[in-house]
């Protein structure tokens, strides 16, 4: 079990350049990339967004990639002449037409977007194409580790849950027919009082009674929901991306808590039956941080 909340950071170089790499990831009910790159890397980005799918299959990625030169020689470095021109026109411009001191220096310009290029055509790009996916796959191996030991903090937890979800289930099964008894007995009561010396016709007694039964019967809820909670603990042991089939299960360990709650209204049973759906939306909240 993977949980979807992670970071992991990976770096890979040669004697020329070196490229990093950080990934974080947070809750998503698909997956949903966010890839930061420098301009000189962009022609990348199809690469990184495929290599990440091979590996990811739920949550917010965002994605920051960078890069260091470590050749003395920096060819690929150049200048935009023709926007340094343009910023100096604009600032002489305005220095004569206002009157203010033009305080413009080489390190201001080396500020503004775009003056300093560089040149894509001069770097190697099945080098640095294997640079980034070594730098990647570091990344994605420590964010995998970091979910999956905050998937194991949850699966413990999940398991826990269900267990206590099996003991009220149990408990609940037990006590769930005396409340037909219950209600024989204040019924039986009520009748008897409302007549009072008359005899209560038992033929009519016990067919409101059975029907009753009826009513409230519950095996069909407990054994649905008791095959979910198997069902529950099978995926979780088999591993993979299993948040969505999860979710799906616990919906419908909602619906039966639902059902089961609507027939046992019985007092002696209400402490049960709200902690068994207690115990289900604990699971939903923490089933939606599972890949």
């Amino acid at each position: 079990m993977l949980s979807m909340t992670g970071y992991g950071k990976g770096e890979a170089s040669d004697e020329n350049l070196k490229i990093a790499v950080e990934v974080k990831s947070v809750n998503h009910r698909f997956l949903d990339l966010g890839i930061k790159l420098p301009r000189l890397l962009i022609s990348f980005e199809d690469s990184i967004r495929n290599q990440i799918k091979s590996r990811v299959s739920r949550g917010h990625l965002d994605v920051f990639v960078s890069y260091q030169i470590l050749s003395a020689e920096q060819e690929n470095i150049t200048y935009n002449e023709n926007l340094v021109t343009k910023y100096l026109d604009i600032a002489n411009t305005i220095e004569n037409k206002f009157n203010i001191k033009n305080d413009l220096t080489i390190s201001d310009l080396f500020e503004y977007k775009g003056i300093i290029e560089e040149d894509e055509s001069t770097i190697d790009i099945e080098q640095t194409q294997k640079l980034i996916n070594q730098a990647l796959d570091i990344a994605l191996d420590n964010l995998i580790v970091m979910r999956k030991t905050e998937g194991d903090k949850i699966e413990m937890n999940l398991l826990e849950k269900l267990d206590i979800l099996t003991e009220v289930v149990s408990k609940i099964q037990v006590y769930a027919p005396v409340q037909v008894e219950n209600y024989r007995e204040k019924l039986r009561s009520r009748v008897q009082e409302a007549l009072g010396d008359i005899s209560i016709d038992e033929n009519k007694l016990m067919n409101e009674i059975v029907f009753y039964a009826d009513k409230v019967a519950t095996d069909e809820e407990f054994t649905r929901l008791n095959a979910h909670i198997a069902h529950f603990k099978e995926i979780i042991n088999n591993g993979g991306a299993i948040g969505r089939s999860l979710d799906f299960i616990t919906q419908e360990m909602n619906r039966e808590s639902n059902t089961i709650g609507s027939k046992c209204s019985d007092l002696s049973l209400s402490n049960y039956v709200l902690t068994l759906k207690t115990e289900i939306e604990k699971i939903r909240e923490q089933i939606q941080n599972i890949e």
